[in-house]
């Protein structure tokens, strides 16, 4: 005769529940992350990631043709790549010794004359 076990309901679940998990397979990634962004998540992406920056500098941006972004009807989107992408490149190293060499010879030049 086979050993009978007693459960309550709620740990039979979880028992089926369990083996149910181990079988199936895991899906790799159940909510892609969606690439465009409004202007407002594109500016909390840009804080997060260090770019702090206003409004009124992104419709500057914008309207200067300087940041990738697209009109849809009458809202501006951003593709999450490439505003990291932009914002990577408007960095400079800390120290920029070619604009501090600049900036001396000029100085010199005023002192001197």
């Amino acid at each position: 005769m086979q050993n009978i076990i007693l459960t309550t309901p709620d740990e039979l679940r979880a028992i089926v529940n369990e083996a149910i998990v181990s079988i199936l397979p895991k899906p790799a990634n159940s909510h892609p992350r969606i690439d465009t962004l409004t202007l407002n998540d594109a500016l909390e992406l840009l804080r997060e990631h260090g770019y702090p920056t206003s409004k009124a500098r992104i419709y500057k941006l914008t309207s200067a043709g300087t940041i990738p972004c697209k009109v849809y009807g009458n809202k501006l989107v951003f593709s999450r790549k490439a505003i990291l992408e932009w914002a990577e490149h408007q960095t400079k190293p800390r120290h920029d010794t070619s604009s501090i060499s600049t900036l001396s010879r000029s100085a010199r030049r005023k002192f001197n004359t």
